[in-house]
């Protein structure tokens, strides 16, 4: 998979021989991550289901109906406009082609002309979620443990003021206590 990502990158063709299933040839042919990976099947019609399926956080590879594929590229465009995605179309046959780019860049290309033929979807694992800055949250817990609260209550009430995860910040009080 590293070899087909160098490939893709340095902008070589890449073709993959047949094999007896479409969803391993679209991964590979993708270049997307490949150490982790899930098969979705045919993809939900239901926008929250949807929207399920694509926060997951390895890559994910599934079948798509040709008319269905530029809402389901718009969708996830709403979702993470930037998230890599490889439209994978009559693999292993005579009219074979795979469009990589990002969701965003995939929508516009299909919005006026739907692709023919079968369809392999593979889009990129979702981005981790960003860590919320503890430090505020724990210098306020600590504040009220000196003022003689105990730490467990004190985190909890500074996480319903916060949205912080009460958890995350007794963690953190702990660790910044240890070190």
């Amino acid at each position: 998979f590293v070899l087909v990502q160098a490939c893709v990158a340095a902008g070589l063709a890449v073709e993959v021989l047949p094999g007896p299933s479409a969803a391993l040839a679209a991964l590979v042919a993708s270049a997307l991550p490949a150490d982790h990976w899930r098969f979705a099947g045919f993809l939900p019609r239901k926008r929250g289901e949807l929207s399920d399926v694509f926060a997951a956080p390895e890559t994910v590879v599934a079948f798509e109906s040709p008319r269905r594929l530029p809402a389901t590229l718009r969708a996830l465009a709403e979702i993470d406009p930037g998230r890599p995605v490889a439209v994978c179309r009559e693999l292993t046959k005579l009219h074979e082609e795979v469009v990589r780019g990002t969701a965003t860049e995939l929508a516009e290309r299909y919005a006026s002309e739907p692709p023919r033929g079968e369809i392999v979807l593979v889009v990129g694992p979702a981005p981790e979620p960003a860590q919320p800055d503890l430090g505020p949250a724990v210098d306020a817990v600590r504040r009220l443990v000196d003022a003689g609260a105990k730490a467990r209550p004190a985190a909890g009430v500074v996480s319903e003021l916060t949205g912080v995860s009460a958890n995350a910040i007794y963690r953190a009080l702990n660790d910044r206590s240890s070190a």
